[in-house]
């Protein structure tokens, strides 16, 4: 497994014209998976959802978005659980970006099935990870192409 670290909290762009502009912050991180896309994953794929919990926590103090972390950190654990789970080829990239109003998360695999919300029973023992990131996310949705799902978490407004 190699996690790569493609921008830390950065690049972050600030429009000097309008000085009410939010700041983005933004930071990507890609993961190679160590099973083939389709078989039950092995134990160090399975620790993958765990670590990068503890980047998002990490990367939300950083950017001081505390209020954020639970809920992202379970969106998070959701999206890449799935992508291991169901997604393809060898690479899966995570990136946060946080502007004024929202955090999104994005998931990418190459797989080009798109994921879908599905209705779980009691009894299931999976299919609800899309249906807590609607619970939990203000907006979430799959590009067109299947490889990416997204969702955003509101920010808490700052004091004056």
């Amino acid at each position: 497994m190699t996690i790569t670290v493609l921008a830390r909290q950065g690049p972050q762009v600030h429009d000097t014209a309008v000085r009410s502009a939010p700041m983005v912050r933004r930071c990507e991180v890609s993961v190679v998976r160590s099973t083939p896309a389709g078989r039950s994953m092995v134990s160090a794929d399975r620790r993958r959802p765990g670590q990068l919990r503890r980047m998002n926590c990490a990367l939300l103090k950083l950017w001081d978005l505390q209020p954020c972390i639970d809920a992202a950190a379970l969106v998070l654990t959701e999206l890449v659980t799935n992508a291991f789970q169901h997604g393809g080829g060898e690479d899966i990239t995570v990136t946060w970006s946080a502007d004024g109003t929202h955090l999104t998360i994005q998931v990418e695999d190459s797989s080009s099935v798109r994921p879908v919300l599905r209705t779980a029973d009691e009894s299931s023992e999976s299919g609800r990870g899309l249906s807590i990131v609607e619970a939990l996310a203000d907006k979430w949705g799959v590009s067109e192409d299947g490889h990416t799902v997204h969702c955003a978490l509101v920010l808490p407004k700052r004091g004056a």
